[in-house]
């Protein structure tokens, strides 16, 4: 067995998804078929989205499976919890914030854009209060303590924030800002704290959940209608199942030391896929309505980001590896269509510290490129679409200074002050004067000198900030030493990506659409395995509130059964 498992290993690389072609079968063939599972409804990952469209077609009559590669969660469970609604929802009543969905709409269509129609994104502002108390009935604990200050996540004396950039132009220009970001109540980062109850409100509701099944074919009818899923299945009680279990709990364990180590993520995944591939057996699935793909996105598969977003190789994969692009795959093995792959998301964070955002970002012209307090994956696209992938921070001794007493406990969470710190000490440049750091930094000594003195000029008569950032906030940079900290893409300092892109919908029931926009009878996908809110741009909590409602929805719908395609 070990030696298998080692000469595997050798192989892993690209974290390539096992995907099968898909298998037609005629009525014969259904009848010879050795099934292990007859349900109405299959789901094929148990993330956010994967436990919405269980519970939710459970709800509505069906008998539900579930089959999920590891023991459920997904990205979900590692996040940190952020839910991002509006809209009016109870904890906004409690904590003061006047809010509307007509409201969350304008703010929202800015950074939604065109990933959905407006009715769509109208309708997910319009039931943004319900979703958020479905949430809660599921046992989702919440809490009204707002974070008084502007940060990227909010420590532990918090649960109620600005989670986007609603407090900023142009953003506040559209739309009055409210607080919409809702963490789950829970001590460190609190993605099981959202998770573990639905997972339990499944259970209870008489899901039957598969784990450690991965799934590797889509079996369709003559018609073309999705009837049934093949699944490679570890076995209970064998050693490479139990070690399969141990891996992958270690890199849920490990999931914040693989970022900043990626190689260490490289090597357990590619154990755990030596396993699957050897040690797996085949387990078969015959669906009566309907199957939905919800099993994660697909940044963890570096051949699919150098085919669609090459541009983004140097990220680090955020989330976990089951975001392989496997979910899409299969909609693609049976005729689905993607859109909007290209779109990554990158996060480059600079706050907290609030120090660091009283800087300036620049680019290798030494020209500020956007308002320092943007929400991080707003600073990295601003970094890859205007300044090539290069940027610094330039900060002087007084901010760094600063900048270290604001990383106590109360304002920072424990890998926040690790990040913030890394970027103090191991990507950063230091020189005496400016003249000297341009130097360092290969950019043009001039631009930067005249950068930094109508920044100051600004700050010092309070005038209005042409990039938005509000006045309070802007601070004078005064003598050196002058710092410059590395936020480009390639940095040092690793920028964790996700992709956004995925399989395209019919937008009023999350049916998969084929190329030539029919629907694809069977077959449902959600969360990052569908394009959806949050497929244009990234919000903090956007996400999983995308999961939660798109889920829902094709959990409803598919336990009602396809249109415009016979059995």
């Amino acid at each position: 067995m070990f030696t298998r498992l080692i000469a595997a290993c050798r192989q892993l690389a690209s974290g390539e998804a096992q995907i099968y072609p898909s298998r037609h079968m005629t009525a014969a063939d259904v009848a010879r078929q050795r099934w292990d599972y007859q349900v109405d409804v299959a789901v094929i990952g148990f993330g956010g989205a994967g436990a919405a469209a269980a519970i939710e077609a459970r709800d509505s009559g069906a008998d539900v499976l579930v089959a999920d590669r590891f023991c459920g969660g997904g990205s979900t469970r590692i996040s940190g919890g952020i839910y991002y609604a509006g809209g009016g929802t109870d904890i906004q009543r409690r904590a003061g914030v006047d809010d509307s969905p007509e409201n969350m709409y304008n703010y929202l269509q800015q950074e939604v854009r065109d990933a959905v129609s407006a009715q769509t994104l109208r309708e997910f502002c319009e039931q943004s209060p319900e979703n958020f108390d479905w949430l809660v009935t599921q046992g989702v604990p919440f809490d009204a303590s707002s974070c008084p200050f502007k940060t990227s996540y909010p420590s532990n004396l918090y649960y109620f924030y600005y989670s986007g950039n609603e407090s900023f132009p142009p953003y506040s220009e559209g739309a009055k800002p409210a607080a919409r970001g809702h963490r789950a109540h829970g001590k460190g980062v609190s993605g099981a704290a959202l998770f573990n109850p639905l997972r339990e409100s499944a259970l209870r509701k008489g899901i039957k959940l598969l784990e450690q099944h991965k799934a590797v074919r889509l079996m369709t009818s003559e018609a073309g209608k999705v009837i049934g899923i093949e699944l490679n299945a570890m076995q209970p009680g064998t050693v490479s199942g139990w070690l399969h279990r141990q891996l992958s709990s270690l890199m849920v364990f490990l999931r914040y030391v693989t970022i900043f180590t990626p190689f260490v993520n490289y090597g357990i995944r590619g154990c755990i896929e030596a396993l699957e591939n050897h040690f797996s057996v085949s387990t078969c699935v015959f669906v009566r309505k309907a199957v939905v793909i919800s099993s994660g996105g697909f940044y963890f598969n570096r051949n699919m980001v150098k085919h669609y977003a090459p541009k983004y190789l140097s990220g680090v994969p955020l989330g976990t590896i089951a975001d392989n692009g496997s979910g899409i795959k299969l909609g693609e093995s049976v005729g689905g269509q993607t859109a909007l792959m290209a779109n990554i998301s990158a996060w480059r964070f600079i706050n907290p510290p609030e120090a660091f955002s009283r800087g300036i970002l620049v680019d290798q012209k030494g020209v500020r490129i956007c308002n320092e307090m943007l929400y991080g994956a707003q600073l990295s696209e601003r970094i890859m679409k205007q300044a090539g992938g290069k940027a610094w921070l330039i900060i002087d001794g007084a901010l760094f200074r600063q900048a270290h007493r604001e990383l106590g406990p109360g304002r920072a969470m424990w890998f926040q002050s690790v990040s913030a710190l890394m970027f103090l000490y191991l990507a950063r440049s230091r020189a005496s004067s400016l003249d000297q750091l341009a130097g360092k930094l290969h950019i043009p000594a001039g631009v930067l000198n005249r950068t930094v003195a109508q920044y100051n000029t600004l700050s010092l008569q309070g005038a209005r900030d042409p990039m938005g950032k509000p006045k309070e906030y802007c601070s004078t940079l005064g003598e050196g030493p002058y710092y410059a900290l590395d936020c480009s893409v390639d940095s040092l300092m690793v920028c964790p990506a996700l992709s956004l892109g995925g399989l395209k919908v019919e937008e009023a029931s999350g049916q998969v659409l084929s190329k030539d926009n029919k629907p694809v009878g069977g077959l449902y996908a959600a969360g990052r395995s569908a394009v959806g809110i949050a497929s244009r741009s990234y919000v903090s909590g956007l996400s999983i509130a995308d999961c939660i409602f798109s889920g829902r929805r094709a959990g409803r719908h598919a336990a009602l059964g396809s249109k415009n395609v016979d059995t």
